[in-house]
């Protein structure tokens, strides 16, 4: 059996998804309790999965053949979604030899991957490391540390501490925290480790906290002497799974309707909470009136979705953050003016006026951008482009940039999407072409993207090229023209 703990805004649907799949639900909430009728119990987690800090997905951490089997079970289950995993498991303590110094650091050879030490030891000198960060792709180097990290249920030691003791930051009660650090100051641990209590110590009474540090010290002893004999390369201890889930529009409308079966569920639920604080309140208000008084999910998330479109009228200024595939790193790009927003058939349409501060150049299109220049961008919730039309101050038009993205997220102030690193740009007078698109490739090589995702998002780019040959003037071209004729929609999407 499986032992998962779910946290953050997803758990609702994530705990159903994974109860009717045999995992079993520990250190639950309140409220996840009450929703599946979950037995109290004291069992520690095997597996963690909680929200990524900026909320456009989730982390799975743990014991690292329960949590890789809980993480590709997600991963078959979500529709498009994408993934990385740590290329070697977090906290691994694996026996290296250095092959380099780089400006007062050791490059370290573990055995076909690199890491980065921070320390100036001997060319050849072999080394005993903790993997001290996830190597999340594309990243091929880690990030090193000897202070060895072995896990037991309730206790973490960590070597190099010296008797030193860390409580959980997830820990809150006072009374709890101090209990726990007379406990282990009590225990007086030999040697150079330290002890911190992990987040499932709450659960555990004093005979079986002690237990549990007593067999995680005699298992990390173990660990190191095995180390000393080891061979360049070898992994001593496995250390931890870490891996993330990115999701997408698609992969949260489909968490909507698998929470809907649990408790009444507006659509747009998991897109509002993830990305505005400010209508947690207001969704569950509305769900409140499904529950108890109106029946129509449908009536009623248009409503919502109608009332967040004059939200938007009123600010008419819009934030775009903008995800990289490659490195799921979140980047705001310049705000706009919001000029045309309006709300239909489930779909939200917009056009945004962003203007250009400082003199630059133009990505992709390799033209002068001066200041005073603005874009004119059209999005659609519906669709997997985003079109940018640049103009100069005057107004001359200066070319074209097709974004090739998940069908944008949206809420109050915030435009929300994963760039799936390929474009199509064209210049004023000059051809269109396909660009970044070895970015793309590298997130199939890194397993970011499923192979049947790659195809789909390279014949989106493809068609666009081709449509864009034939165009005459694409100063007119609109997004619904060019949705319309490249297929670039949710529905046609589907077809491909």
């Amino acid at each position: 059996m499986v032992n998962v703990r779910v946290r953050g805004i997803h758990a609702t649907a994530l705990a159903k998804i994974l109860l009717e799949r045999g995992f079993n639900i520990v250190h639950a909430s309140k409220k996840i309790k009450e929703r599946f009728k979950i037995v109290e119990n004291r069992i520690p987690p095997d597996v963690t999965i909680k929200d990524l800090e900026e909320k456009h997905g989730v982390i799975v951490l743990g014991e690292y053949e329960k949590a890789e089997k809980v993480y590709n079970t997600l991963l078959d289950v979500l529709p498009e979604t994408f993934s990385w995993k740590s290329k070697i498991p977090h906290h691994a303590i694996v026996k290296g030899i250095v092959i380099k110094i780089v400006e007062g650091k050791s490059i370290i050879d573990l055995g076909g991957i690199h890491g980065e030490l921070d320390e100036e030891l001997n060319v050849g000198e072999e080394v005993i490391v903790d993997i001290n960060r996830p190597l999340l792709p594309p990243s091929n180097i880690a990030k090193l540390s000897r202070r060895y990290t072995v896990h037991g249920k309730y206790s973490a030691l960590i070597y190099g501490l010296k008797g030193k003791v860390i409580v959980s930051r997830h820990i809150i009660d006072p009374k709890v925290r101090r209990n726990l650090q007379t406990l282990a100051s009590l225990m007086k641990i030999e040697g150079n480790w330290g002890i911190k209590w992990r987040s499932s110590a709450v659960l555990a009474g004093i005979d079986d906290l002690m237990m549990d540090v007593q067999e995680t010290l005699k298992k990390a002893e173990e660990i190191l002497k095995k180390a000393e004999k080891a061979s360049p390369g070898e992994m001593v201890y496995k250390g931890r799974f870490f891996g993330i889930i990115g999701f997408t529009s698609t992969t949260r409308k489909y968490l909507d309707n698998v929470r809907n079966e649990i408790l009444p569920t507006i659509m747009g639920h998991h897109m509002l909470k993830s990305m505005d604080n400010n209508m947690v309140n207001l969704v569950d208000y509305t769900e409140y009136l499904l529950s108890k008084f109106i029946s129509n999910r449908e009536k009623l998330s248009e409503g919502l979705m109608e009332y967040l479109i004059e939200n938007l009228k009123e600010r008419r200024r819009i934030e775009i953050e903008h995800i990289s595939l490659l490195g799921n790193e979140v980047k705001t790009l310049t705000p706009g003016s919001i000029l045309t927003v309006k709300y239909s058939n489930g779909e939200i349409y917009g056009v945004v006026k962003r203007v250009f501060r400082s003199k630059g150049i133009f990505d992709g299109l390799n033209i002068p951008k001066e200041r005073g220049d603005y874009d004119i961008m059209e999005f659609s919730t519906n669709g997997y482009v985003l079109l940018h039309k640049y103009y100069s101050k005057n107004g001359v038009f200066k070319g074209i940039y097709v974004n090739i993205n998940t069908p944008p997220e949206i809420s109050c102030g915030k435009i929300r999407y994963y760039d799936l690193e390929i474009d199509v740009v064209m210049a004023a007078d000059k051809e269109p072409k396909i660009i970044d698109s070895e970015k793309l490739n590298e997130a199939l090589s890194e397993n970011i993207v499923s192979e049947h995702l790659f195809k789909k998002y390279r014949r989106i780019a493809e068609n666009i090229l081709k449509y864009l040959e034939k165009h005459s003037m694409p100063e007119k071209l609109s997004l619904e023209e060019l949705l319309e004729n490249v297929g670039a929609t949710t529905a046609k999407l589907k077809n491909f």
